[in-house]
């Protein structure tokens, strides 16, 4: 079933799973040592240059007239990638879509996101050449809503395709081999998905659907992911991401976060484990199996609290192949001996979540009336989905019926503590649900400020406050009424809900959200605000950026005056 590769390190515990008779899902490496002059990576750490060895794209839309356009480029001139893709949707990062993506070096791929006349689901559609497992057909693949809340509408369900935010991962190296005879025409796998004259050799080659194969489990070592032409995953991707509203002729653009595997904190880039899992959904996984390779409560069963040295619960949904990897698959070389008690994939998430924390966002907004100002921020928290996820109870009677489960990333399978690990979202307050009708199956982040704003005070004491000011220095006093959430309960401290959350200012959106909007309205029509998210000190991990839109009314007849810019936000790590 899954891909199963595994260093020796691993090997006993290999054994004993498949010994338990269970599908496999099994990661593996080398056990150290240098591969193609690479050393093994240590950390991982968001890469500002834009390259890594996994992609985040912060948000995605197909609402109100929006498409959006990818691209994902090898940069490594010497190795192909097996890239996995996966689309979350915004409520809950449910899976929308994922797929496998092949590429060869110096290889583009590029699709685009849209919802179609006629039909509420969102389409990917693409004429990219490129191998991908399955193929996409010609006229697009359809978004899923199988993994969502059941008893939301047809068109509830669709709208919650249309938005959230993309994962991309690089899960095998596929390196260079030897050049087939003239008259070849049967190709390995790296020689398969090499283009030639624009189009690779084979995607339908056995070397290629050899990756989909059930019976992989029986592949239980290094030696044998190398046999199937994979290798440890090294660095080299990037992707920029683009937002074209056609209707009203305006577009955003921008880079994907890269996370990089690197050989120490700052240091060069390093190999992974290879993760590899086939693109099918004819097994099943177990909790048991799934526990080593994902920190997904839903996926390894979780927790109703988060409150110390918990045991995993019963598994919600039934895990498949095409589940995996996910964000909290071990892939640094040294977990590869800790995958017992889901030790390596919390200690991953955990780390994960300290790389994107931050203790504020900042940005800049503008509703200006003289451009026909709108303003957008879109809040995403990539990593949330692997300590604290919403559980839809479709026995239920109706769309709120659901409870929280967490994974609690601080004490291992058995209730022993990790050392270094933390939860950065916790039961008890900070975590709390929806409470506005249809949108209870949400999950809303509590701790949030952002009025205040007082200057002075010694060098770094307010650096992290919340702030609310216009362009002229006029702050809006803490614990004024200058700037409100809405819609809100009166007494109930500020949130972001949702896992792609966006925030309108004084009710003029750019981007047309429904999924996980809020709004503030603000005295000033253009100024800066910045959110402090402390979090015990701990800070939030969130991505994400400012979309503007002007209007140029004066633009002479026959022309589109408007614009779109997107700014990234500033974050703060101290």
């Amino acid at each position: 079933m899954k891909k199963s590769l595994l260093s020796k390190s691993a090997v006993a515990l290999a054994a004993g799973l498949l010994a338990a008779g269970a599908a496999q899902a099994i990661v593996v490496g080398p056990a150290g040592g240098l591969v193609n002059t690479v050393a093994p990576a240590t950390v991982l750490e968001v890469n500002p240059a834009g390259l890594g060895h996994s992609l985040l794209v912060p948000y995605y839309t197909a609402q109100g007239g929006n498409d959006t356009y990818l691209s994902i480029v090898n940069t490594d001139m010497r190795n192909g990638k097996a890239v996995k893709i996966r689309f979350r949707g915004a409520s809950n990062s449910d899976d929308v879509l994922d797929f496998t993506i092949l590429l060869s070096p110096g290889d583009v791929w590029a699709a685009a996101v849209s919802k179609p006349a006629g039909q509420d689901l969102p389409k990917l559609t693409t004429s990219d050449k490129s191998c991908t497992l399955p193929a996409i057909p010609a006229n697009g693949v359809n978004f899923n809503p199988a993994r969502l809340h059941q008893k939301l509408t047809a068109a509830q369900q669709a709208s919650e395709t249309r938005e959230g935010y993309v994962e991309i991962f690089n899960m095998a190296d596929i390196p260079p081999t030897a050049a087939p005879a003239a008259n070849a025409s049967v190709f390995d796998l790296y020689r398969a998905i090499e283009h030639v004259n624009g189009t690779p050799r084979g995607c339908a080659q056995a070397s290629v659907t050899a990756l989909l194969d059930a019976n992989l489990v029986s592949t239980t070592n290094y030696a044998g992911a190398q046999a199937l032409g994979l290798e440890v995953p090294t660095t080299g991707l990037m992707a920029n991401w683009n937002i074209v509203n056609v209707p009203n002729a305006a577009s955003w653009s921008g880079q994907a976060t890269a996370i990089e595997a690197r050989v120490a904190a700052q240091g060069a880039a390093g190999y992974g484990n290879v993760v590899l899992f086939p693109q099918i959904d004819t097994q099943t996984i177990d909790a048991a199996t799934a526990r080593p390779f994902t920190a997904d409560a839903l996926l390894r069963g979780g927790n109703a609290a988060n409150n110390g040295a918990e045991v995993p619960g019963a598994q919600v949904l039934t895990a498949l192949p095409v589940d995996f990897p996910d964000m909290s698959t071990p892939y640094l070389n040294a977990d590869l001996a800790l995958l017992a008690n889901g030790v390596a994939t919390k200690s991953q998430t955990s780390r994960l979540m300290a790389s994107f924390a931050t203790l504020s966002v900042a940005n800049e907004y503008n509703t200006l009336a003289g451009v026909s100002g709108k303003n957008d921020w879109t809040f995403t928290m990539p990593t949330r989905r692997y300590n604290v996820v919403r559980n839809y109870d479709n026995a239920g009677a109706n769309e709120s019926a659901g409870s929280t489960l967490y994974t609690n990333l601080s004490h291992d399978d058995a209730g022993g503590a990790i050392v270094g690990n933390n939860d950065y979202f916790t039961s008890g307050g900070q975590v709390v649900s929806n409470t506005n009708e249809g949108k209870r199956h949400q999950l809303c982040v509590t701790g949030i400020t952002f009025s205040g704003g007082a200057k002075g005070g010694a060098e770094g004491t307010n650096r992290n406050s919340g702030v609310t000011a216009d362009r002229e220095e006029a702050f809006v006093a803490a614990g004024s009424a200058g700037a409100v959430f809405s819609p809100s309960v009166p007494g109930t401290p500020a949130s972001f809900c949702g896992e792609a959350s966006v925030l309108t200012f004084n009710n003029l959106s750019a981007l047309s959200p429904e999924v996980a909007k809020r709004d503030v309205g603000t005295t000033a029509s253009e100024g800066w605000m910045r959110f402090a998210t402390p979090n015990s000190n701990l800070g939030l991990p969130i991505l994400g950026n400012s979309f503007v839109q002007f209007t140029n009314n004066a633009a002479t007849a026959g022309v589109k005056g408007n614009y779109g810019l997107a700014w990234p936000h500033r974050t703060s790590i101290r």
